[in-house]
């Protein structure tokens, strides 16, 4: 059995096997599938749900960098240069960008046409990484990432289930590139600087970023009830602490159309849970799709 081990080194990146980098990958997926159901639970508005997610995650990866640095290299420095610093912040203020306005598209189209738009980022990665890093994708990772999308389309009914509403697709491609920004982003500065540096930097960005987006709101709201704190710190540890975390990690450590195939496998966990805790049954669309992304996820790996 392989043995998992994950390194997160503060002054160097540490080996990772590709099958280690995959499986935590989709670890990570899990993680993030698990989003939409903690979603439901949340009773203040998306800037500040957004927020607060992102605040969690942060004051968690501190507390675990603290509890690190004690034990194992002390003193070392997690500060990079002021462009790479400056690149991170702003890779963290495009993923704060792009949850935000994803979650306001969601109040003005389908969940179909949002989900099938922001789901178009792997394919805008690999691309982007092939035509500014050279990182030419092996045939069967973009065939297999192109399956994937055809699958996430036909899981989502599009396009025969789409509303059409403009301002809701046109937020959703928004987030799609945002999303897409931040990804190529940490993909390119994930060599210059340790593990810790980008985690902690690009949650820096997200966090003032999306402090900034809850102002213009009117402020920050706090969660009404236990129940909408539990869940705002279930978002934050679970969903982008861990799984935001964890595919930053992994996805530096693999190429751009196979890890994008694999970051197609959160909406299907995330059907699944919905079947699991909401007894929400897949449609036929639903299920046709997930096993779609399901065999592409195969085909990457082969």
């Amino acid at each position: 059995m392989t043995s998992i081990r994950l390194s997160l080194p503060f002054s160097a990146r540490g080996p990772m096997r590709p099958t280690q980098a995959v499986l935590l990958l989709l670890l990570a997926q899990v993680a993030i599938g698990a989003g939409p159901l903690m979603v439901r639970k949340v009773d203040i508005g998306p800037a500040d749900s957004a927020f607060w997610r992102l605040t969690i995650a942060l004051l968690a990866w501190i507390a675990v960098t603290a509890w690190m640095r004690g034990r194992a290299i002390g003193g070392a420095s997690l500060r990079p240069t002021v462009k790479v610093g400056a690149l991170l912040l702003g890779a963290g203020a495009a993923f704060a960008a792009d949850l935000t306005t994803y979650h306001f598209a969601l109040m003005h189209t389908a969940i179909a046409n949002a989900s099938f738009l922001a789901n178009l980022s792997p394919l805008l990665v690999a691309l982007g990484a092939w035509a500014l890093f050279r990182e030419k994708p092996a045939g069967r990772a973009l065939l297999a990432l192109l399956v994937a999308l055809v699958g996430a389309a036909v899981m989502t009914g599009w396009p025969h289930k789409a509303a059409g509403l403009a301002l809701g697709d046109g937020l959703a491609l928004i987030a799609c590139l945002f999303y897409t920004l931040y990804l190529l982003l940490t993909r390119r500065l994930a060599g210059l600087v340790s593990d810790w540096t980008v985690i902690l930097w690009t949650s820096l960005g997200s966090v003032g970023t999306a402090l900034i987006l809850a102002a213009f709101r009117g402020g920050v709201e706090f969660p009404h009830s236990a129940t909408g704190w539990a869940a705002v710190i279930g978002l934050g540890l679970i969903s982008q602490a861990m799984g935001q975390g964890l595919t930053l990690i992994t996805l530096a450590r693999l190429p751009a159309a196979s890890g994008g195939v694999m970051l197609l496998a959160g909406p299907v966990l995330a059907m699944l849970g919905g079947w699991a805790v909401y007894a929400e049954t897949p449609s036929l669309d639903q299920a046709l799709g997930g096993a779609v992304i399901l065999g592409a996820l195969v085909l990457a790996r082969r």
